[in-house]
């Protein structure tokens, strides 16, 4: 019996089990179903948790002095004219200065923090937002020092009752709780980064952010009397950054004349970090989903024995006319990949359109992998091969009088 004869034969002995077939299938369906929605859930959950994050970081890293530093002095903070120096080299993209502080802003009848970014056009370029309700911030309004601010969604809903509505109005904050509270005028509400970032974390809440621009920031809070103590540059190409790193960090000690100052890091330490978090979370998640497949596979084994004990007088009598032992094994063996080959495409596409549905209820765009989908239809007939083995073996060493014996 050749390979083609007996995969008909195979076809032929599930179609006469078509209940016991599909429920044996059906095993290895759920498994296959399970991996491929859960690994594409969790890889979309984690693509809309860090994605903005690792945007946000990518090609662009911050400068900064160090101020634990014995050689430190209030001389050697950052200004603008070392800023305009790195700019004039023409070996970066964009250069800002990086100013972040917490203030305090009267939501609601009580203060609340508000973290501040103050913003320049350059920044904006290396730490965009997305704008959805007004307008980004003039050139007139960093010119002169407007007090026209961005918020975040959040606090716009909170404060407002939607971002459409916090448009023109006045956001007061100051330094401290007891401080005096300084009105701003709200031009445009930006989506907050960190929404999807601290529900993931079983967080409540959810930080508030604000921008105004430098300039603003310097009226208020004589900037001129501190400098800088960090700058952030992008770099021209992204693949480039560690390079561009020890540049930054070599003209300036060139600037100012002060070696082992000055220090570097990347913006996108935190989301890689909390990435690599997630992927070990999606790996054991899709582990859990995998051991469905292993007890699938028992059941075929257990399934496939049943069957060999009752076709045992059909096998005595094809071994009594002259089929070989191997023409045996091989049948069985075909009966099992043929069931769990057709279990994994069931379960390929039961899971993507699973994912698709669940993805559409929960918000989160499912991220399908082709190497999962491979992977997933080759475990399964892997299944069939190693779960397949030990009924079709036994089939194969059945002593013929035996088998004829049976009844």
């Amino acid at each position: 019996m050749n390979f083609e004869e007996s995969f008909k034969s195979s076809i032929k002995a599930l179609k006469g089990n078509k209940v016991r077939s599909f429920l044996t299938m059906l095993g290895i369906v759920i498994g296959i179903a399970s991996v491929i929605t859960m690994s594409a859930i969790g890889k979309g959950g984690q693509e809309s948790i860090t994605g903005n994050l690792k945007k946000t970081g990518y090609g662009k890293f911050t400068v900064y002095v160090d101020r634990e530093d014995q050689a430190f002095r209030w001389k050697y903070l950052l200004d603008d004219d070392i800023i305009e120096k790195l700019k004039n080299t023409d070996k970066f993209k964009a250069v800002s200065p990086m100013i972040k502080k917490r203030l305090f802003a009267k939501l609601g009848g009580r203060d609340e923090i508000m973290w501040l970014t103050v913003t320049t056009p350059e920044y904006e370029e290396i730490d965009k937002v997305n704008i959805t309700e007004g307008r980004s911030l003039l050139s007139f309004e960093y010119k002169t020092g407007e007090r026209s601010v961005l918020i975040d969604h959040i606090t716009a809903k909170d404060l407002f009752g939607s971002s459409e509505n916090a448009l023109g109005k006045s956001l007061e904050m100051s330094e401290s709780r007891k401080s005096v509270k300084i009105p701003y005028t709200i031009v445009g509400v930006f989506q907050n980064q960190f929404e999807q970032y601290v529900k993931a974390m079983g967080g409540r809440r959810i930080p508030r952010f604000v921008r105004m621009p430098l300039r603003t920031y310097d009226k208020v809070y004589d900037l001129k009397a501190n400098g800088y103590t960090d700058i952030v540059i992008e770099s021209k190409n992204p693949d480039f950054m560690s390079e561009d790193m020890g540049e930054a960090k070599r003209l300036l000690e060139k600037f100012t004349g002060v070696k082992d100052l000055y220090e570097v890091g990347t913006l996108s330490d935190g989301a890689s970090s909390f990435d690599s978090i997630l992927t070990t979370l999606n790996i054991f998640v899709i582990f859990v989903a995998g051991i469905s497949l292993f007890v699938g596979g028992i059941g075929v084994m257990n399934i496939m024995l049943v069957s060999v004990i009752e076709r045992t007088k059909e096998i005595g009598i094809r071994k009594a006319i002259g089929a070989a032992d191997k023409n045996i094994l091989m049948q069985f063996l075909l009966e099992a990949v043929i069931l769990t080959g057709c279990g994994g495409i069931i379960g390929i596409i039961s899971g993507i359109l699973l994912g698709i549905v669940i993805g559409n209820i929960v918000g989160i765009p499912p991220v399908f992998s082709l190497w999962s989908i491979i992977i997933s239809l080759a475990v399964s007939m892997s299944i069939g091969i190693i779960f397949g083995v030990i009924p079709a073996k036994k089939a194969a060493k059945l002593n013929p009088i035996d088998a004829l014996r049976s009844e």
